[in-house]
């Protein structure tokens, strides 16, 4: 990555920061049900019975704690993400009970342990879907995540994973909070970076 590239991605973030701080905890609530009633109508979600989805910070992005919650009650399987330095897996979570022994990581957010053994998607039988996160979304389904390229990686890693087992691509919907959505052109784009297949934001589908 340039060095310009770089720079400008930093700024944008530390935009985004500053833009995110401002929202309400309340509105937060309010956009993440919207999301979420959202989700729920989309096909992709109904039809898919192997689901990735992110585990929510406190503040500054769609809340994520209902959506895991009906993943289990409605007999899907959940798998969340378990970050190394440099890597992410997609693991399972059991039960409900099981997500609320999770032990919280250094971002505040529950995190299976790295030496807990636990069923990794792609050592079973992949994915459906998954829900991404990221802190800028744009019309044209780009993203800008936090900075550490897991998604991106994760999507590269999946793609030869399903080159090699002759399986279909894992679809990707990602999440936005209204105020998440900058202009087309905004985000600073590279090669490596992945645009997703849907965003939901509380009150529009871009597909």
């Amino acid at each position: 990555m340039t060095t310009s590239l770089r720079l400008l991605k930093r700024t944008l973030r530390k935009d985004m920061t500053t833009r995110l701080k401002q929202v309400s905890s309340e509105s937060i609530a309010t956009q993440s049900d919207l999301v979420f009633q959202q989700l729920l109508q989309l096909d992709i979600f109904q039809k898919s019975q192997n689901i990735s989805v992110y585990i929510s910070t406190p503040t500054c992005e769609i809340n994520t704690r209902a959506m895991i919650q009906h993943i289990i009650q409605a007999d899907k399987t959940c798998y969340i993400p378990r970050c190394t330095k440099d890597s992410m897996d997609m693991v399972k979570i059991t039960s409900w009970e099981d997500y609320l022994s999770l032990p919280i990581n250094k971002w505040d957010i529950p995190e299976p342990p790295l030496d807990e053994p636990r069923e990794n998607a792609l050592e079973k039988d992949g994915l459906d879907l998954i829900l991404v996160p990221g802190v800028a979304f744009d019309q044209e389904k780009n993203r800008i995540g936090h900075g550490k390229g897991y998604y991106d990686r994760y999507l590269l890693k999946y793609q030869d994973w399903a080159n090699t087992n002759h399986r279909p691509m894992v679809k990707t919907v990602a999440l936005a909070l209204q105020e998440q959505m900058v202009d087309v052109g905004v985000i600073p784009l590279q090669e490596t970076d992945q645009k997703v297949d849907y965003i939901l934001t509380p009150h529009q589908k871009i597909q």
